[in-house]
């Protein structure tokens, strides 16, 4: 499963990731950027999707007329279905295509949050064992310490030795060969034993020092090390809930699902599908929040920004559509 987001794609947004920040210096806004810019490019499709929904919906009453009509003749009813979808220009799969061409480009924004989280977090970790941990900014996000960990109340600002070990075994094409010699002679990485190894004691020292000079000690002179609040991915749960109640084929209910049913299906096969959908309105946002939570902030960031983009988007379709109407009907009187 690791060519899902680990892919030309996935590069890509590395790349432009990159290439944005060395313009802002911040990759918070860089993300923000990028992703208003992905669903721009993706705006068009959007709208002819919104387009094939609002004629599907018109459609309904002549669907259900024909299943009823020709109850008994399944052929006949895929067929009368099939002349009325071509005389009005209605394509009832296109409804999905969106969702399949969003898909792989969040599996390839998973896939660049994850190599620029090795990235970043390995040059900190350098920077600090180098040039001393005094030296080091964790890279705050409003309530989040380290931008490049999850916002949880349970993940740590920095990672421990078993996790900074997994994200250079992870990514370890993405790091230098001069930068593992690094890790190597500043005791961060120890190939002694003929395999790969994070030296816990140095590295938990390290990461100690880290914190202690960034200010995380709570009144009992303890180093608190936890990174967030869980409020990012709640926030990418509600954006996703809107998204998805305010969309029209989500709206639709199980209609173009039971009008591509050559049986027609009737009142049972209409109630299952608008159960289903009613449980994916609400199975989406929750397993949205769990991801957000398990990955990087980064990643939860973009999460949010897009779904929240498209619901604004989708609301400011309707504005306008309803003002156009609202003006031929003005002309027509």
């Amino acid at each position: 499963m690791d060519f899902l987001y680990n892919n030309f794609l996935s590069d890509f947004f590395s790349i432009c990731m990159n290439g944005l920040n060395s313009l802002f210096a911040d990759y918070a806004l860089c993300i923000v950027v990028l992703t208003i810019l992905i669903r721009l490019c993706l705006l068009p499709l959007d709208l002819k999707m919104r387009s094939n929904s609002a004629k599907m919906s018109a459609l309904g009453p002549e669907i259900q007329s024909i299943q009823k009509r020709y109850a008994n003749n399944p052929q006949i009813v895929q067929k009368k279905q099939q002349e009325l979808y071509r005389k009005m220009n209605v394509k009832p799969m296109f409804g999905c295509l969106p969702s399949l061409i969003q898909l792989p480009i969040l599996f390839a924004f998973f896939g660049a949050m994850r190599v620029l989280q090795s990235q970043q977090t390995v040059a900190l970790m350098l920077d600090a064992a180098q040039y001393g941990a005094s030296t080091v900014q964790l890279p705050e996000f409003f309530w989040v310490h380290n931008f490049w960990q999850p916002d949880n109340g349970m993940s740590n600002i920095l990672p421990n030795s078993t996790e900074f070990l997994s994200f250079i075994q992870q990514n370890s094409l993405y790091i230098t060969p001069q930068t593992m010699s690094l890790l190597q002679t500043h005791g961060l990485l120890d190939f002694s034993t003929g395999v790969m190894t994070v030296p816990d004691a140095t590295y938990t020292a390290l990461t100690t020092q880290i914190l202690q000079s960034n200010g995380f000690i709570n009144a009992a002179g303890e180093v608190t090390n936890y990174n967030g609040y869980f409020i990012l991915p709640a926030l990418a749960g509600v954006a996703l809930f809107l998204q998805q109640k305010f969309n029209p084929a989500s709206m639709n209910g199980g209609m173009g699902m039971n009008a591509m049913n050559p049986a027609g299906g009737g009142s049972e096969q209409a109630e299952a599908a608008g159960c289903s959908s009613k449980m994916m309105l609400w199975i989406f946002p929750i397993f949205s929040i769990w991801i957000c939570a398990t990955s990087n902030t980064a990643f939860a960031l973009y999460w949010f920004i897009s779904s929240l983009y498209a619901f604004a988007q989708m609301k400011l379709v309707d504005v306008i559509k309803k003002a156009r109407a609202k003006k031929k009907e003005v002309s027509v009187v």
